[in-house]
């Protein structure tokens, strides 16, 4: 049985980001899988607002590897590190990831 690597990632935006600025974030995000190699899955989107906001992200971002070493170099891809410090780093108030594997 194959196994798959996913990461997943949530944002929290500043307060003042504006939908246009998301807008740009989930296209600069949407432009990864064709310029990072490793990338087998990747699934992005903002919340629906469909739980209570206490316990909701503002955006979240699915990402499937072949392997670990699959994650570190979308995790070290030139592409991936500028839009992630120069498009979507400026309008994060908080973060969460988390990697795990399934069968």
């Amino acid at each position: 049985m194959l196994t798959v690597f996913v990461h997943n990632v949530l944002f929290k935006w500043k307060p003042g980001t504006t939908p246009a600025q998301i807008d740009e974030i989930t296209a600069a995000l949407g432009t990864l899988p064709g310029r990072v190699p490793s990338i087998r899955s990747y699934t992005i989107g903002s919340d629906l607002g469909l739980s209570q906001p206490e316990v909701s992200w503002d955006f979240s971002i699915v990402a499937q590897f072949d392997d670990e070493a699959g994650w570190r170099d979308y995790v070290s891809h030139p592409d991936h590190e500028a839009v992630r410090d120069q498009i979507v780093a400026p309008h994060i108030a908080a973060r969460a990831t988390a990697q795990f594997t399934v069968k």
